[in-house]
């Protein structure tokens, strides 16, 4: 698997001693990244705010162009020279494709370069080993494909999963909620869907969107939970996406949250996991005969519909979020705490946890003035998997349209 990822690729590093071919790149991925954080803007006014030449930054939109990265919007006419041509990502060209590999279901969903989902479909897997769930997923990929590309290019694949991830590797280390361990996601993907392809996990994918699309144009310092079938964390510190040293950072599934003698598959009692997943919720859901069969959809219907059962479960569960968050605030002091996942698909309860910040908390209500829902309470790990490759593409375009060659013009 290519590597992708500024942070992990040396050519792609801030510092002395890059070649011409490398400084392209990286002033290409400027040029890039600007008119993504800017739309609007005309060559000259990139050329002005990055210190570039204008000669240059022309000829590097020229090249984002004819890849269908960009593209021009209609010339606004002033009162002297010639017409300013506004900038800004194309999003009728290309398209990337996100897959959640999920513990029972799997997401995939074809994404314009602004965030916006395209097409998308769900692939049941409950109790699939990985190579019979992948070979499901890559014929619901292709299918997804033919019915909904109309010749639109697809310029890669971000794959986000639950548990511990080795991205470099291409590897699932170990996903608890399906039961894997030890998967070659790279093996068994690699050439079967469109590349390159990149394999991250769910809450460090579900900071990516959020820093393109979401609170990150706020602030680039905060901490997101995510809290569905799978539970984690991630920092956010000034933009950059802390994995930690062996890429476990975030692991908050076993944190105690409760006195209680529910046990965990940890060895312990009351871990977060047990008492607030999305299976935890459903399972507590029958024990209190709020439902038959365990199904997380169905109490969040009930709750909407004003069931007092299903209020209470959700508030309860909130709670139990809430004493892990006022723990990340406390460690971390981010600027903003974002909750991904069902509490943020049911504002409704969303108080609950709010105000269990503030009584565990040391900062107390000063700390729970920063929490807030995923943005727009939109939640989708499939749009978040296909987040990583947008930031890809903004972190290495000519890598990712394979116009990496050094251009025999510069030095």
């Amino acid at each position: 698997m290519a590597t992708l990822d500024p942070a992990a690729d040396p050519a792609l590093r801030n510092g002395r001693g890059h070649r011409g071919d490398d400084l392209r790149r990286l002033n290409t991925a400027a040029v890039m990244k600007h008119v993504f954080d800017h739309p609007g803007l005309s060559r000259s006014e990139v050329a002005l705010q990055l210190g570039l030449s204008a000669a240059s930054v022309t000829k590097m939109v020229a090249q984002l162009l004819e890849a269908g990265l960009l593209r021009e919007l209609a010339p606004l006419v002033g009162t002297q020279g010639r017409p300013r041509v506004p900038l800004q990502i194309d999003t009728g060209t290309p398209l990337v494709m996100g897959i959640h590999l999920g513990p029972r279901t799997t997401g995939v969903v074809l994404m314009d370069l602004d965030g916006s989902e395209h097409a998308s479909v769900l692939v049941p897997h409950t109790g699939m080993p990985p190579e019979e769930s992948m070979d499901l997923i890559v014929a619901a990929a292709d299918e997804l494909i033919c019915e909904n590309t109309r010749g639109r290019v697809i310029i890669g694949t971000g794959i986000a999963t639950g548990g511990i991830v080795n991205r470099a590797a291409g590897i699932i280390i170990d996903n608890p909620g399906a039961g894997w361990q030890n998967v070659d996601v790279m093996r068994l993907l690699s050439g079967r869907l469109p590349g390159p392809l990149i394999l991250e996990n769910n809450a460090r994918a579900a900071a990516q969107s959020e820093l393109l699309y979401g609170h990150g144009q706020r602030t680039n310092d905060f901490v997101l939970m995510v809290v569905t079938a799978d539970i984690g964390s991630v920092m956010v510190d000034g933009g950059r996406i802390r994995s930690g040293f062996s890429q476990t950072a975030g692991q908050i599934a076993h944190l105690s949250v409760d006195d209680g003698t529910r046990p965990c598959p940890c060895g312990r009692t009351g871990c977060l996991a047990v008492m607030a997943s999305d299976d935890a919720v459903a399972d507590t859901a029958v024990e209190r005969g709020l439902q038959e069969k365990p199904n997380i959809d169905e109490i969040l219907f009930q709750a909407a519909e004003g069931e007092p059962g299903a209020i209470v479960l959700l508030e309860q569960r909130n709670r139990w979020v809430g004493r892990a968050a006022a723990q990340l605030i406390d460690i971390h002091d981010p600027e903003l705490l974002v909750v991904v996942g069902t509490p943020a698909e049911s504002p409704l309860v969303f108080s609950s946890l709010v105000d269990e910040v503030a009584r565990r908390a040391q900062l107390g209500k000063r700390a729970a003035e920063r929490v807030v829902l995923s943005t727009d309470h939109v939640f989708s790990l499939s749009l978040f998997a296909a987040s990583t490759l947008v930031a890809a593409v903004l972190a290495d375009p000519l890598g990712i349209i394979g116009l990496a060659a050094p251009d025999p013009t510069e030095s």
